[in-house]
């Protein structure tokens, strides 16, 4: 068992030093660090859906989220962190008539000189039931 837990750790240093070594522009390092940070709830944004034939807003939501837009559904995929432990999840259809506009709310600091790795230890170590 524990030596699953070496390799795995092992593969995600090599990964993350491989990713390390290629060269990137210091906008995509700030840009690939604001987007983490927005996923994992440190970023205040606003999410407006717009109707284009008539001008109308018809949806706008505001706090820390996650925001994803599924091609395959055609739908947005808003997922917004409401206490310690409490999430909501929100899918907006996109039909050819809309448009939604993801807003950064705050300004947020993200270094344009590090790369930034975010581990959760729930994703390393599965949950193991007992019976």
């Amino acid at each position: 068992m524990k030596n699953w837990k070496k390799k795995l750790t092992l593969g995600i240093i090599s990964l993350s030093v491989a990713g390390m070594l290629v060269a990137c522009e210091d906008s995509d390092v700030a840009s690939r660090n604001l987007s983490k940070d927005a996923d994992n709830f440190k970023v205040l944004r606003k999410v407006t859906l717009i109707n284009t034939v008539t001008d109308e807003v018809l949806y706008t939501v505001e706090g820390n989220m996650s925001v994803k837009a599924d091609v395959e559904e055609n739908q947005l995929e808003i997922t917004a962190k409401t206490g310690d432990d409490e999430y909501q999840k929100h899918l907006l259809g996109l039909s050819p008539t809309t448009v939604y506009i993801v807003e950064q709310v705050k300004w947020h600091k993200a270094s344009q000189y590090h790369f930034k790795i975010t581990v959760k230890p729930s994703a390393l170590i599965p949950e193991i039931e007992k019976r």
